[in-house]
């Protein structure tokens, strides 16, 4: 199945507040916070990817963010191009010990 992906224009970008938030408007369509999860692992600072949901379909949507200091602050990274990726959740049991 393959993932929709919505890339933002740099107007977007400008406007969009990807960094916190519990509501999100873009093109019409609302969304909703869901999670935050955090990948300072996977780069040099503080980073996390927020996962939403599309109200008008449920569908589930994440993006990175991460902070670049103060001279540069917050980015929103996908390489050279700054999407937002629909993502599918997945319920994972644990066993625990007691």
């Amino acid at each position: 199945m393959e993932r929709e992906k919505i890339k933002l224009t740099e107007e977007e970008l400008e406007n969009f507040d990807f960094t916190g938030g519990s509501k999100w408007e873009l093109r019409g369509e609302v969304y909703e916070y869901v999670d935050e999860i955090r990948t300072d692992k996977y780069s040099d600072g503080p980073s996390w990817d927020t996962v939403v949901k599309r109200k008008s379909d449920d569908k589930y949507f994440k993006w990175n963010c991460w902070d670049a200091g103060t001279h540069n602050g917050y980015i929103m990274s996908d390489g050279d191009e700054y999407q937002i990726q629909e993502m599918f959740p997945k319920t994972v049991a644990t066993i625990t010990y007691e």
